[in-house]
């Protein structure tokens, strides 16, 4: 399954970039038409079937660690070493939110509500919205959002994982998932089940409703940097810093299939929208098709 490998290629600018050790997160969108990367302040968006840049989002001061895309493509959620966890318009590249983090405004807002509960405001300055949550995302190195839209998981250098309502900020729950980073999430196309992965070396598979853990898949020896499920929800990949992809099944946890890549550590998997196609990037900025 997914044994037959082809070499492809990132767009043109986003390999210079990777050449330039520029490139520190990077995510497929969901239909796998656009393609994401971010580094020290900036973001760069990209036609995957043209290579063709055709966004740049920026006003970060410091290194980005994660980023996804909404079902829709509408909406690209960041989270950067700067405590924060945004969301930006990808039509317009603008920012349009400030999910949760540090924000003197949002104190500021905090302090003079009646009841001390923040409330939603305009930055003019930065011309964003802040959201009604001043928690602190954390350290972010991963994100992921609901198949539904509704719902973004963040997770953290401490180990844990916080779930987000978009609509209002609110933060819905936070539980410890990893000992060490959790540097990969994933949703089942149901919604049903989140899966994690750590620096720990570790898959968890947790329940959404209860965050009760629903299983702990082993075979990986080093860090585990991405995760994805197929369309259909049946099948969950892995691959990490031990430069393995891993394919589970999803029913029993049990490992279907493993393969070695070569072209270095694992930083982002996806599946094509049909299932028939595995896409691997990696950190020195190889593109692999693994097809069925």
């Amino acid at each position: 399954m997914f044994q037959n490998c082809i070499q492809s290629e990132l767009p043109p600018g986003l390999k210079a970039r990777y050449d330039k050790k520029q490139v520190m997160a990077i995510t497929f969108s969901p239909d796998g038409t656009r393609l994401a990367a971010g580094g020290d302040g900036r973001i760069w968006i990209y036609d995957t079937a043209s290579g063709a840049q055709f966004a740049m989002l920026s006003g970060y001061t410091e290194h980005m660690r994660a980023l996804a895309f909404a079902p829709d493509n509408s909406l690209l959620a960041s989270g950067s070493e700067d405590n924060t966890l945004r969301l930006w318009d990808t039509a317009t590249a603008r920012e349009v939110l400030t999910l949760a983090g540090d924000s003197n405004l949002m104190n500021a807002l905090a302090s003079s509500s009646p009841d001390g509960v923040p409330l939603p405001g305009w930055d003019q300055r930065t011309e964003r919205l802040l959201a009604s949550s001043t928690e602190a995302p954390g350290r972010i190195r991963s994100l992921a959002f609901s198949p539904d839209g509704i719902m973004l998981a963040s997770g953290s250098a401490d180990g844990k994982i916080r779930l987000w309502e978009i609509e209002t900020g609110r933060l819905l729950s936070t539980f410890s998932a990893h000992d060490g980073l959790v540097l990969a999430l994933a949703f089942s196309p149901q919604r049903e089940v989140l899966a994690s992965g750590g620096s720990d070396t570790l898959v968890r598979m947790w329940n959404l409703d209860s965050k009760h853990l629903l299983s702990i898949l082993r075979g990986h020896t080093d860090s585990v940097n991405a995760l994805a499920f197929s369309g259909d929800g049946e099948l969950l990949v892995s691959g990490g810093r031990d430069n393995y992809i891993q394919l589970w099944d999803v029913d029993d946890g049990n490992p279907m299939s493993i393969f070695p890549v070569q072209e270095g550590v694992i930083r982002e998997l996806a599946f094509s929208p049909d299932g028939e196609k595995l896409i691997c990037a990696t950190q020195d900025g190889s593109l692999l098709v693994r097809e069925r």
